[in-house]
């Protein structure tokens, strides 16, 4: 900008000096074709002298323009460019200013453009969203309801243990038990039904709405997978894990374990009355009560025991019936009182009678027999007969507990095996039951027969002959006992 100003300048400068150079020649034209007189004798001589003089002098009081212009030092002529460059910056700003207006205008407009298509793209979005959310929404509620489920067609499905609401979904799904899994999932999670469904086999009718599929399949009462299963009277603990393994309801071993733990102590009160449970094989044996029991495939260990020991409770603590030397109905709990004896050692004393005794008959002699000889521990095992180590209660089931038999024990530990529940080393009752006893056995623990014997054996059973028991008073007795029935 400042070049263009300056070459304009220098041009004024030109046209300027031309300008004068041609006045100067002008006067000096007219000075040269004037009239004048000769100075040697015209008497205007002086005047056109003066003139000439003047002429001079004039000229020399004149600015010397050529070189004042041409040293750009004439101030009128300064003052001439700066009024040009004013101007033309002025032009300049107006420019910029109108370049600029131009620019907001044109910025304005695009943006108002923008606006309305990003307007329209937003309503847009908004109107597909909104017929895409209705029609899942419709979809959904559909579903939720049954409605397009009506037929009622039963199907079978499995729940396996620890499955997520991803896992159930799936096998609903699959199943054509649901239609949407993700509504399903939706309606589960906002009404907190993401858990407590039950494992195991269910025949669902397809036709049921969300609420009631989430209701049915929470409950075991509508599973399928029920495996039944009978647990006889003197039954021990390793036999109950052997039979619920091969029926696939838990594991054995950790059956055996939860049997041997202090897990249902809190539950049941008459487990919190067992004092020596780090002398027992199994601190639950004796207290699985022996009956008839439906549980499901892969059932939960804990949910097993409990079954077991409800009833235990239910039988004992709970059912009352009529006994002799009581006016109303009783617990076997309130038989034990009068006798004062503990619970404990009423089921420790009705699993040895069901493990010795022949027949229900034979069970009150039996325990005729036990108790006469668990009064001699108050006088050292000696009986009014004069005979000794009646304290002893040598029973023969006792001796390899907690195996069956001597066949049952390891061989690495057979030879030399003392099993430390032996009523033959021990005196009194064991350190803990020897197996389930039955109803009628612990019935006989509390109600025994009034008799002065304190030995007995038995003739083995065979295919046509049931077994006999014979019981004595005196060791000699039984010796004779023991030659009839081919034990001696």
């Amino acid at each position: 900008m400042s070049d263009e100003l300056e070459q304009k300048r220098q041009e004024k400068i030109a046209n300027f000096k031309i300008q004068f150079n041609d006045d100067e020649m002008e006067q000096t034209d007219i000075s040269s074709s004037s009239e004048i007189p000769d100075i040697t004798g015209s008497k205007n001589e002086e005047p056109a002298i003066k003139n000439d003089v003047e002429f001079v002098m004039d000229m020399n009081n004149k600015p010397d323009t050529f070189d004042d212009i041409s040293s750009g030092k004439n101030d009128d002529l300064d003052h001439f460019g700066e009024n040009i460059a004013k101007e033309e910056e002025e032009v300049d700003k107006k420019s910029l200013r109108k370049a600029k207006r131009a620019d907001r205008k044109r910025r304005s407009r695009k943006a108002k453009r923008n606006r309305i298509i990003f307007r329209v793209v937003w309503l847009t979005m908004i109107i597909f969203s909104s017929i895409m959310l209705g029609q899942y929404i419709m979809i959904g509620v559909n579903d939720l309801l049954a409605v397009g489920r009506e037929d009622a067609n039963s199907v079978s499905i499995t729940i396996p243990k620890n499955a997520d609401l991803d896992k159930i979904s799936n096998i609903l799904y699959d199943n054509h038990v649901i239609n949407n899994k993700g509504f399903f999932k939706l309606y589960a999670t906002l009404t907190k039904s993401t858990t407590g469904f039950t494992n195991g086999t269910f025949d669902i009718e397809t036709n049921k709405d969300y609420q009631a599929i989430i209701n049915y399949m929470q409950s075991d009462m509508n599973r399928t997978d029920v495996v039944t299963l009978q647990f006889t009277e003197g039954m021990t603990v390793q036999d109950y894990a052997k039979l619920l393994e091969k029926g696939k309801v838990c594991s054995a071993d950790e059956f055996l374990e939860m049997c041997n733990s202090n897990r249902f102590d809190d539950d049941y009160v008459f487990l919190q009355g067992i004092k020596n449970a780090d002398k027992r094989y199994y601190k639950l044996e004796g207290y699985l009560f022996p009956d008839t029991y439906d549980f499901y495939v892969g059932e939960d260990t804990d949910s097993v025991i409990r079954k077991f020991l409800v009833n235990y409770r239910r039988r004992l603590y709970l059912t009352k019936s009529r006994a002799d030397g009581f006016d109303s109905k009783v617990t076997i709990e309130d038989r034990a009182k009068k006798l004062g004896m503990s619970m404990e050692d009423v089921i420790n004393l009705a699993s040895l009678i069901q493990a010795e005794a022949a027949d229900e008959e034979d069970m009150y002699v039996i325990s005729s027999v036990l108790h006469n000889r668990l009064d001699t521990l108050k006088t050292g095992g000696k009986n009014k007969n004069d005979e000794t180590g009646l304290n002893y209660l040598q029973l023969d089931s006792t001796v390899y507990y907690p195996y069956a038999s001597e066949e049952a024990v390891p061989a690495s530990l057979r030879k030399t095996y003392v099993s430390n529940y032996s009523t033959y080393k021990y005196s009194g009752l064991p350190n803990g039951p020897i197996c389930n006893p039955g109803l009628a056995a612990i019935i006989a623990a509390v109600t025994p027969e009034k008799t002065d014997y304190y030995y007995f054996c038995h003739k083995a059973a065979t295919d046509t002959e049931p077994a006999v028991a014979y019981y004595a008073k005196t060791n000699a007795e039984h010796l004779r006992n023991q030659e009839k029935a081919g034990l001696i």
